[in-house]
């Protein structure tokens, strides 16, 4: 059976045009409509359920798009998924869950109008599917900041308060040499999280420590290269701030070269993963409270769908440092 994307294709336009033309939105010129009316004609496509729904066109179905990458299935991204899965179904509605390779892959579902509504995790600074969303007149809220947040339902963890809680609790357990291992700085949150660290530093009087920031792609392999790096710089670290998936790489390899946590150095995350009171020792992290966030960007998307033109909501959730193990006075 022939999807929009066929047509999309045949027609030699965008999956959005197409889309427009079939609902009749839109201005396209004439022999751009009529290329598409060809396709489908050609193709004998025929509307799926959805573009057959209910009058109200609603198929009370809301999907989570979230991206395919060796951390798409790490125990924190799973607590989310389960946490906004109840958190929708709550709201009234049905729940999807949808992976996305690429762009082609979730523009291609999203075309289909299955969907009232999306909700976006594990998103980047210039993340397209934000863009997409915006073009097809698709409801969606974001959990997570992209840099163009102009127009967007945004809920998110404040991170740049988990920023000054890790570097905070080090500082009164008197550490000064303070390392920074940053998470790819493509995804929103962890770039906010840097200046966030970047500008703490200078209030705290620790500009040095600028020097000690590293950027982890997150896997073990790059956490590894990432430390391999920090102690090329020569400097006496006493202590390591980083998300809590790396954190563990940290344990394992600061054990590996004979350093003890937390007597020779401290280690602190900055998710409150499910493995982090499991790791040895039990990481101090900090707990983003993930049914909070799943709540609010529930709610957040109800009502986007109820109100079509209220006012963007901008939803930053606090965190709260939880201390474990890891963390001990900085060593004489």
């Amino acid at each position: 059976m022939p999807t929009i994307y066929d047509i999309a294709r045949e027609a030699g336009v965008s999956i959005t045009t197409v889309s427009n033309i079939l609902n009749n939105k839109g201005r396209f010129k004439p022999e751009t409509v009529a290329r598409v009316l060809e396709a489908v004609e050609r193709l004998k496509y025929r509307p799926n359920f959805a573009a057959k729904s209910l009058a109200a066109r609603r198929t009370n179905t809301v999907a989570l798009s979230a991206l395919l990458t060796s951390e798409s299935f790490d125990p924190l991204n799973l607590q989310y998924f389960g946490a906004i899965a109840q958190a929708v179904s709550r709201s009234g509605f049905n729940f999807l869950l949808q992976i996305s390779q690429d762009l082609e892959s979730f523009e291609r579902f999203a075309a289909t109008g299955i969907c009232d509504g999306w909700l976006l995790m594990m998103v980047r600074r210039q993340d397209e599917r934000v863009a997409l969303l915006k073009e097809l007149g698709v409801p969606f809220v974001s959990i997570g900041r992209p840099d163009e947040i102009e127009g967007v339902d945004v809920v998110d963890t404040d991170f740049a308060q988990t920023a000054r809680l890790a570097l905070e609790h080090l500082l009164a357990l008197g550490h000064r040499r303070i390392a920074y291992l940053a998470e790819p700085l493509e995804f929103g949150y962890s770039a906010i999280r840097l200046r966030a660290y970047l500008a703490y530093l200078k209030e705290y009087g620790l500009e040095g420590n600028a020097d000690l920031v590293v950027e982890t792609d997150g896997t073990e392999a790059g956490t590894v290269r990432a430390l391999e790096a920090l102690w090329s710089k020569g400097r006496a670290i006493t202590a390591i701030i980083t998300h809590d998936i790396p954190a563990l790489t940290v344990l394992r390899t600061l054990r590996e070269w004979g350093l003890r946590v937390p007597a020779d150095i401290s280690v602190i995350g900055c998710s409150d993963s499910p493995l982090a009171a499991l790791a040895d020792p039990p990481l101090t992290t900090i707990n983003l409270y993930v049914d909070r966030i799943a709540e609010a960007a529930a709610e957040a998307l109800a009502r986007r769908l109820q109100e079509p033109e209220a006012p963007p909501a901008h939803i930053l959730i606090p965190a709260q440092l939880i201390v474990r193990e890891s963390t001990g006075p900085a060593p004489g």
